[in-house]
């Protein structure tokens, strides 16, 4: 189990079970009380409770950066 305080926007993650598609392979989109993640394999987007994201994590393959970019108008 991966530490839930240390998850960046942009890190990919394999996940224990495979989704539908396939895919095991997640990019982190967003962060917060859930954790966004998109399927690279299918583009789907799903939302997951941040202890439940913990959980299924079985690998971290790449670690977004350490300061995330400035949103841009």
């Amino acid at each position: 189990m991966i530490d839930p305080t240390d998850i960046r926007i942009g890190d990919v993650v394999r996940m224990r079970k495979a989704h539908p598609c396939g895919g095991t392979d997640w990019r982190v989109v967003r962060l917060g009380t859930d954790i966004g993640a998109v399927c690279l394999t299918c583009d789907r987007k799903v939302l997951l409770p941040r202890s439940k994201f913990a959980k299924r994590v079985k690998a971290m393959l790449t670690r977004g950066p350490a300061i995330p970019p400035l949103p841009t108008e």
